[in-house]
């Protein structure tokens, strides 16, 4: 694995929306190790191998990050902003945050009152404060609809953990072009498209853009999952799900029993650890909408684990990550046009 490209993807900003930046890097990291990329008008990127093989395999996970986007500047320099993404307003106040203006980053903090000790605190009760003297000098800056985020960036942790923030979803972003580059070391025939998309904490545009051009024979998905293990999460409620035990399989209404069934036995077959989890109804990842791209497509969902999931300091573990990678290549060299994708 190369940690540089990884600790690139999550310090980067890609505020829903905001994604082309970022996106660029994708394709100066993967144009040597890919035969083609793929862009559209929304923003999407598709790293492609094997182009002309009739049987495309699809593994999908979006770029966006969730964030902020400033909507009004107060006559005081003070910026109003709305929420890009399910945030959570309550870990803002009092925090530093990076705000990627039309001439340049600045960085402001998030003002902390005595008003914002209440429990609703609503993302519209906001106010972050740049320095500006006033609003024209604000302007010098900043615009309605820059992006913001939170000031942090990427640390590593003892006994393999890593923090960042977006680990959601960049650390899949990472995971499925890691994917593809080993596939192909691996001697993959099948065609990979492995798509980073936009817009999924958002609308979910991007995964119906690409599944719509590309339409796949099969598509992995890749997210981000609550781990059960720490405070306020029940296990009850979809599984047992810890870090560093490996990738997890999704049971859900949408899911491909037989494609899971695959994957597992790629799993015992290679030792790679991997978990189980349950959702029957929507997974709210971009496996919701690719599966029902065209006339619908065989889909199913490999998940990280994942604690303080949407906020600035989530926590992974770097052994799940290597674990996910090495279980989507061997399963892209195994896979082909024989399987049985039947009920």
């Amino acid at each position: 694995m190369s940690k540089e490209f990884l600790y690139t993807l999550l310090d980067s900003m890609s505020v829903s929306g905001h994604e082309i930046p970022l996106q660029k890097k994708v394709i100066a990291e993967m144009t040597p190790h890919c035969d083609k990329i793929i862009t559209d008008y929304t923003g999407n990127v598709v790293c492609v191998l094997n182009p002309d093989a009739p049987f495309k395999v699809m593994l999908a996970a979006h770029i966006d990050e969730i964030g902020l986007i400033v909507t009004h500047i107060q006559p005081d320099g003070l910026l109003r902003v709305s929420k890009s993404g399910g945030i959570f307003p309550g870990v803002y106040p009092g925090h530093q945050v990076a705000v990627h203006g039309y001439a340049q980053t600045v960085y402001g903090a998030v003002v902390r009152s005595k008003d914002m000790d209440k429990a609703d605190l609503k993302v519209d009760e906001l106010y972050i404060d740049i320095g500006a003297k006033d609003a024209a000098d604000a302007r010098k800056y900043v615009q309605e609809g820059d992006p913001v985020h939170m000031n942090t960036y990427h640390q590593e942790m003892i006994n393999g953990f890593l923090s960042a923030r977006g680990i959601d979803d960049r650390g899949c972003a990472y995971i499925i072009l890691e994917a593809l580059k080993r596939a192909k070391a691996m001697g993959c025939s099948v065609g990979v498209y492995a798509a980073t998309t936009v817009g999924e904490e958002t609308t979910g545009r991007g995964s119906y853009w690409v599944g719509s051009a590309i339409r796949p024979d099969v598509a992995i998905v890749t997210d981000v999952t609550f781990a059960s293990d720490y405070p306020g999460v029940d296990a009850k409620q979809s599984g047992e799900v810890k870090l560093g035990c490996g990738g997890v399989l999704c049971n859900s209404s949408i899911g491909s029993r037989k494609v899971n069934d695959l994957m597992k036995a790629v799993a015992k077959e290679h030792n790679i650890p991997y978990q189980i989890e349950s959702y029957m109804g929507r997974t709210y990842t971009d496996a919701d909408n690719l599966h029902v791209t065209g006339t619908g497509v065989v889909t199913a969902l490999l998940s990280l684990p994942l604690r303080y999931m949407h906020c600035p300091c989530e926590v992974c573990h770097m052994d799940d990550i290597e674990n996910c990678i090495e279980l989507l290549a061997q399963f892209l060299c195994r896979i082909d046009e024989h399987i049985d994708l039947d009920p």
